[in-house]
């Protein structure tokens, strides 16, 4: 029998950590954004992250962010399904983006740790504090960002407890994105009601079956169904599994994952799927076609 969570979830399901179509120029395709969006939405996902790592959100700059969020609102993504991750670990554009968001009423702000400096677990305790005291807002929710294989920083349980303490009402969350299953179960553990999604998909389903809330997650923006139909099943059992999950995680050890999924949208919806910013380079077309074979 599944663990239950002593507290009510805000967040549950699947968040599809959303690409950024780009035009030849590089600029951002809004429309294109929010078309994919909401597809995502219609195919069962509880709501979409901008501007996280599959996102290339470190590649944008602020203005740029700011001014995509509010044209893909515009366009009809729903606010209240929108996740915004800082998409960098500068104090001063995570405030900003964060005012800007406010009048929105999203669901949350993902923020990564600081990262470049040899920092301690007070530096990254301050540097949320710091964040969280400019914004003065309690009704914006954050979630902790742990992705220590890019950043270089880990949140730890310590830092998670700390926060918890002083803004119980603003940090309700994290995404593990390290794909550590034993932290994440640490965290469900010492942390009852707390949301924690991974970004593993493979370990979604224990998660789940342990009190996690979810995933927020790259191959959603390809397989939502496949990815909702998992997190139903961690309701049920930790054991779930999915071979086309499988086959995908096993053709991504050859390339990197976002040129290899815009690959994929490139030859589903055309030429805007086709570009990614450096530096980070597009698939050749024998990488192009071995993967598509892997995965279909």
């Amino acid at each position: 029998m599944a663990i239950q969570k002593t507290a009510p979830t805000i967040f549950q399901g699947i968040y599809a950590a959303a690409l950024t179509p780009m035009h030849a120029s590089l600029t951002v395709a809004a429309k294109e954004l929010a078309s994919h969006c909401l597809d995502l939405l219609d195919r069962g996902c509880s709501g979409i992250v901008l501007f996280g790592t599959t996102g290339e959100g470190a590649s944008l700059s602020l203005q740029e962010r700011i001014d995509t969020f509010k044209q893909v609102i515009d366009l009809g993504v729903p606010s209240q399904n929108i996740i915004l991750a800082n998409g960098s670990s500068n104090l001063s554009d995570t405030v900003e983006l964060a005012k800007a968001a406010l009048p929105y009423n999203i669901a949350a702000l993902l923020i990564a740790p600081p990262s470049f400096f040899n920092v301690t677990e007070e530096g990254v305790t301050a540097f949320y504090r710091e964040i969280i005291q400019r914004i003065d807002h309690p009704h914006l929710p954050i979630l902790l960002y742990h992705i220590p294989q890019f950043s270089g920083v880990p949140i730890t349980l310590k830092i998670i407890e700390t926060l918890r303490s002083e803004f119980p009402d603003t940090v309700i969350g994290i995404k593990e994105s390290e794909g550590n299953l034993p932290f994440t179960k640490a965290i469900l553990e010492k942390f009852p009601g707390f949301e924690v999604f991974v970004g593993n998909e493979k370990q979604m389903p224990e998660s789940v079956y342990h009190g996690g809330s979810g995933a927020i997650c790259g191959i959603a923006n390809l397989y939502p169904e496949e990815l909702c139909h998992l997190y139903a099943q961690g309701k049920l059992t930790p054991l779930a599994s999915s071979k086309q999950i499988d086959a995908i995680c096993t053709a991504l050890k050859e390339c990197h994952f976002i040129p290899a999924f815009k690959a994929v949208l490139e030859r589903k919806r055309g030429d805007i799927w086709h570009a990614v910013r450096p530096p980070l380079l597009p698939l050749s077309l024998k990488q192009k076609e071995k993967f598509l074979s892997q995965i279909h």
